[in-house]
């Protein structure tokens, strides 16, 4: 068992649409602890920061502007291997493919132009988790 903290992110097309509630809902249900919560519009630099990988991706101009398309809802939520946990819980990345009673897989709509309206993003490992909580929260503790 490994107590860990993960960032999960309600993207535009989830606040859009009306899941915050019920993307908490599910997280709470689960037994997991809310760390941090809030709503945030988005920056250029943010942005860059948290999809470094994928900056120099022909996509990336698209995801920015679906990104800052809204503001999204950020929050820190802690628990026993949570990581994986919300990682299962939210589904695979495409909603057309993502299982009912996943996250995406109720909520997410048709893939758009370059698949990237998926409801939800979370961290994928702890190092990941902690770099993109300070992108986002800042030095958290």
């Amino acid at each position: 068992m490994m107590l860990e903290r993960t960032l999960i992110l309600v993207k535009p097309d989830g606040v859009e649409h009306g899941h915050i509630g019920a993307v908490i809902n599910r997280i709470e249900r689960r037994g997991y602890k809310l760390e941090a919560l809030q709503m945030i519009q988005a920056t250029d630099e943010q942005l860059a920061q948290h999809y470094a990988d994928k900056v120099d991706k022909p996509y990336f101009p698209a995801l920015v502007e679906y990104m800052e398309r809204t503001p999204l809802v950020a929050m820190v939520v802690s628990g026993v291997n949570v990581i994986q946990a919300f990682r299962t819980m939210a589904g695979v990345t495409n909603p057309t493919e993502a299982l009912p009673g996943t996250i995406r897989g109720d909520f997410g709509a048709e893939v758009t132009g370059d698949g990237i309206e998926n409801v939800v993003h979370s961290s994928d490992c702890v190092t990941n988790a902690e770099k993109e909580i300070k992108v986002w929260f800042g030095n958290l503790d």
